[in-house]
């Protein structure tokens, strides 16, 4: 009789506690090098780059067993910082423009990658979302609307989806993400602290009712000097701190992707 009543009384504890209906992901993209044409074409770095991205892949799929949906802002460094998670899960990346960069331009708009130029880069990696179309590029986007923005799509993207997510974006629409999910904490509310570091993880625990009820910020799958804030690395503003990239550094890996682009770009001259 005892053994009964301890039970029911587990029960009922269970049955008030937050419990954790899914979990969404969210990661800027990983440290960005030079521009190509069209600042949505910009590339991530040829070796710390790529080296964040792999890391947040194994990190996401081996340590926390992520086998969720994949979005990413239609940019080339977001897309490209995906496919490595992608590649991991053999799944695909949807096209999500509601993660793109804030867009503050008057018009016309920088001209945006269209389907087809996201395909011939990436093939059958990537598919168009729900919401994407050609000339998905926004302008005059106030910092309120790029809020209003994000939260429509991140509340599409949990409606059309069961499970976790991952959505790989820009550092503008992490802050966002933060704001709009510190918002939507469960019960007593608190400040979900977090900066925005090439591909630093935020894990958001969701509820059924798509309320916060768990969150963490990591970038410990990085090692320190690994850890760094865009193309500006913080080196160059703060040269004492060993964390990150010199100034030297910085250039030397810049020049080394522009020589491999310009080496392709002669190979696929001298083929037509």
């Amino acid at each position: 009789m005892k053994i009964k009543t301890l039970l029911v009384a587990a029960l009922a504890v269970l049955a008030v506690l937050p419990l954790s209906a899914r979990k969404v992901y969210v990661a800027r993209h990983a440290q960005v090098g030079i521009g190509i044409k069209e600042i949505s074409e910009t590339r991530i770095t040829e070796d710390l780059g790529v080296t964040q991205a792999k890391k947040l892949a194994d990190y996401l799929v081996k340590k926390l067993k992520f086998n969720g949906t994949i979005y990413a802002s239609p940019f080339y460094r977001t897309t490209e910082t995906a496919t490595y998670t992608a590649a991991l899960l053999n799944k695909k990346i949807i096209l999500e423009p509601g993660l793109q960069e804030m867009a503050p331009y008057k018009k016309p708009a920088p001209k945006g990658m269209t389907l087809k130029q996201i395909k011939s880069y990436f093939g059958d990696k990537v598919v168009p979302g729900n919401r994407y179309k050609d000339g998905w590029r926004l302008c005059r986007e106030t910092l309120e609307m790029r809020r209003v923005r994000v939260a429509k799509a991140l509340d599409a993207m949990l409606a059309e989806t069961k499970g976790d997510l991952l959505l790989v974006t820009h550092g503008a629409c992490v802050i966002d993400l933060n704001k709009i999910m510190t918002a939507r904490v469960a019960g007593k509310k608190r400040k979900l602290k977090g900066t925005g570091w090439n591909c630093a993880l935020y894990v958001y625990e969701l509820n059924d009712k798509n309320e916060v009820t768990g969150y963490r910020y990591t970038t410990e799958f990085m090692d320190d000097s690994e850890v760094t804030s865009n193309f500006r690395c913080p080196k160059i503003e703060r040269p004492d701190d060993k964390r990150y990239m010199t100034r030297a550094q910085d250039a030397a890996d810049r020049a080394k992707r522009n020589a491999k682009l310009k080496a392709k770009e002669k190979a696929a001259g001298k083929k037509k």
